[in-house]
């Protein structure tokens, strides 16, 4: 239930939706003045909304608080990687990443420079699809071709939202890491030799899931935005802005949601 409440609410908070209705009651409806204030609507929520200047601002001030370099003298147990970098592509019969694969190629670029002893992936489509269960050795295989060793790749493929993949991480490293800190804490699992690895704009709502159940590990923020100035030559006009805001209102609504039901 709360998964079709997450993909309803990814609908809704999609800046081209909002534009294409203004552009539809523009066209329909018969009052002149009704017409008029939907199309300016519409070519203002574009020219705002669809500007780089204003997201990359917008992304910089809400990410700001979980962005810092790590320390690199240190060897960190395992690289937590949260899942929605990639799928299994059913025709090539390879693991294909998107957009977010800095999630992926960043943790194990530290593996490879000896910074991170393991890998762990939590719910992603790489590996997690039940209708394809060749999809995790597609998947494993693609992590040995990059340098990881078999033996350091742990995987979760259960969880299908950020609440879940804190939860099973906590359910599957917990009772180790404890063990291994000497129990340290009491309740609270240890994690705070790891580092927690997800995009910029994700990592609020992602640190306060962990830490809510008890987690304390290293933020490493992927995708990071970059502050742009607020003049002529960074007021660039695209589609790609209008995603970005709808990736931002997603968090901001998922920030909302899970303080509601208790998971932050």
């Amino acid at each position: 239930m709360f998964f079709i409440v997450s993909k309803l609410a990814a609908f809704i908070t999609d800046p081209v939706i909002w534009i294409l209705l203004c552009f539809v009651l523009a066209f329909f409806l018969k009052r002149k003045l009704c017409k008029r204030i939907f199309l300016f609507t519409a070519i203002g929520l574009f020219l705002i909304l669809g500007n780089g200047a204003f997201i990359s601002r917008a992304e910089v001030r809400w990410s700001k608080d979980v962005v810092f370099p790590i320390d690199t003298t240190r060897v960190y147990d395992y690289a937590l990687i949260q899942g929605g970098f990639g799928d299994y592509n059913w025709v090539t019969k390879k693991t294909q990443v998107f957009e977010e694969a800095e999630r992926l190629i960043e943790p194990v670029r530290l593996y490879r420079m000896g910074k991170v002893k393991k890998i762990f992936v939590t719910g992603d489509g790489s590996f997690g699809n039940k209708k394809y269960p060749e999809a995790k050795v597609a998947f494993i295989n693609y992590l040995v071709s990059l340098g990881v060793f078999e033996s350091d790749i742990v995987l979760e493929p259960k969880a299908r939202n950020t609440h879940q993949s804190a939860a099973e991480t906590r359910s599957i490293l917990g009772e180790e890491l404890n063990k291994r800190d000497n129990g340290i804490g009491g309740e609270e699992v240890s994690l705070r030799n790891s580092l927690l690895v997800t995009s910029a704009i994700h990592m609020k709502r992602t640190v306060k899931c962990y830490r809510k159940l008890g987690m304390n590990p290293v933020p490493y923020a992927t995708s990071v935005p970059i502050p742009y100035k607020l003049d002529i030559t960074n007021f660039n006009l695209g589609s790609v802005n209008l995603y970005r805001w709808q990736k931002l209102f997603h968090e901001w609504v998922g920030m909302v949601t899970y303080k509601v039901v208790g998971y932050i």
